[in-house]
This record gives C-alpha cells, sequence and structure tokens, in this order.
C-alpha cells in the first residue's frame, strides 16, 4: 500500500458490550458496535472512497495499523512494517466533515511562535462493525464477530 491511498487517523473509538447474566458472566455475542473514526485529509476530492461505501449496501473493510514504516528508496512511500493494527469490516454509516485545525493542533514553528490554522478537512466517519480483527506481533490475530 502507498502513503497516498491511507488517510491520517486522528482517533478512533469503539466499544464492544456483551450481556451479562445475574452472577456477572457474559453471555451471548458480542452487541451492535459502532466504530468512530477521526481523519485528517486534504479536502480537494480526496474522500470519493468513502462517499462510494456510504451510498453501497455490501461491506467494506477497513485496515488501521499502529507505528507503520514506510519505504524511503525506490518504492517511495510505501508500507513496509507496522506494530500492530485492526482489520475492521462493516458498513459506513455517516460522514461528517469539518475544515480547518483544531486550536488544540496549532503547529508550532522553530521560534516559538505558533502557525495560523492550515486548511485541512477533519472527517468523523462511523462505521457499523461486522468484524473486528486484532493483528499483533508474531503474525497473532484474534478475531471478534459482532451480532447487529
Amino acid at each position: 500500500m502507498k502513503r497516498e491511498q491511507g488517510f491520517t487517523l486522528q482517533r478512533f473509538h469503539y466499544e464492544s458490550t456483551r450481556k451479562r447474566d445475574e452472577k456477572g458472566m457474559p453471555y451471548g455475542p458480542p452487541q451492535t458496535t459502532i466504530l468512530r473514526l477521526l481523519i485528517k485529509s486534504l479536502p480537494d476530492g480526496y474522500l470519493k472512497e468513502l462517499y462510494k461505501r456510504l451510498r453501497e449496501h455490501s461491506e467494506s473493510c477497513f485496515s488501521i495499523v499502529f507505528n507503520a514504516v514506510l519505504r524511503t528508496d525506490e518504492e517511495e512511500n510505501t508500507l513496509t512494517d507496522f506494530d500492530s493494527g485492526l482489520i475492521v469490516t462493516g458498513y459506513t454509516i455517516s460522514v461528517d466533515e469539518s475544515f480547518g485545525t483544531p486550536l488544540h493542533e496549532q503547529a508550532i514553528t522553530a521560534s516559538g511562535k505558533e502557525e495560523k490554522d492550515t486548511d485541512l478537512m477533519m472527517t468523523d466517519i462511523s462505521l457499523l462493525t461486522k468484524s473486528i480483527t486484532y493483528i499483533g506481533s508474531d503474525s497473532y490475530q484474534k478475531e471478534l464477530h459482532i451480532n447487529f
């Protein structure tokens, strides 16, 4: 995968729960889980694929990698390694855009002064998840199937 094919993830959140009996023991499949992603991107038609997935009635697959290592030789900006990751399968249910950088993310220049906000777009995406697969070191994988 090339760097241009991905997004810069600012924040993500999901909560997966199961029912519990009177003794507190969990039972049954995980209940409905919504994954929220906040990504930073350029506003110029960069998110066409996400809007396409919003219109579709079929599931999509999203990969989230942590501590990505990119190749810098002749195959510039190609993903070569990562520490861990998530593969999320589900349905895009909402896409919400806002322009500009939040105040707490202003850049500090070498002289110590704050730069003005840049015209980046922050996009909040909500996914109705079908499954979440955790990928760890040494090819460890754990999959969670979700009942929605």
